[in-house]
């Protein structure tokens, strides 16, 4: 997703974009996944001879596997839900959250925090009901026209095709953050 709707209209501006990138490092959270975790996560759970170098690792290795799964096929990384009954999510990587709370709130017609935050939390691991609500306060396109929309309407069919959409229009391009140490993927929410 480059920014702009099928109108051309920028839901998010390049500043928005910095501020939230500000945000997420001002504002840590174990729940959020690095491009750095990930690569973590995906080698301790397709190279079981990797041995940890420490407890706190050990520790981290084991919660990894029991959270995480490696979809071979598609080459996703995804969160297992805590029950049987429960989806398993895609893991988004904190550099590409703005794209895909992007996506989801155009997806469903800018209906608010609590629609686009539903349609998030059930596809998609790694981003915090705080990080869409900071970014759906910079929509530009709800600045424009702030009209309340009921909260929780969504049209059926937007909702069926809301996960295959929001993945092929996803933009993967790489956002460095430098040389972090891995530290988000912890034991417990």
């Amino acid at each position: 997703m480059t920014g702009a709707t099928s109108n051309n209209t920028v839901i998010f501006s390049s500043r928005t974009r910095t501020a939230f990138l500000n945000y997420v490092r001002e504002n840590p959270n174990n729940r959020r996944v690095s491009q750095t975790d990930r690569e973590i996560i995906i080698e301790w759970l397709t190279n079981p001879s990797k041995q940890p170098s420490s407890q706190k690792e050990f520790s981290r290795r084991n919660y990894v596997r029991k959270t995480f799964a490696w979809d071979e096929d598609t080459q996703t990384l995804l969160a297992i839900g805590k029950t049987s009954e429960d989806k398993r999510r895609t893991v988004v990587t904190d550099d590409m959250i703005v794209d895909v709370v992007e996506s989801a709130h155009e997806q469903n017609d800018h209906l608010g925090w609590d629609a686009t935050w539903r349609d998030v939390s059930t596809s998609y691991y790694g981003i915090l009901r705080s990080d869409v609500i900071f970014l759906l306060k910079q929509c530009q396109l709800c600045a424009q026209d702030p009209s309340k929309r009921p909260k929780g309407a969504t049209s059926k069919s937007s909702r069926q095709s809301f996960d295959s959409e929001v993945l092929q229009t996803i933009n993967t391009r790489d956002i460095q953050y430098g040389n972090e140490e891995w530290q988000s993927v912890e034991e417990g929410p």
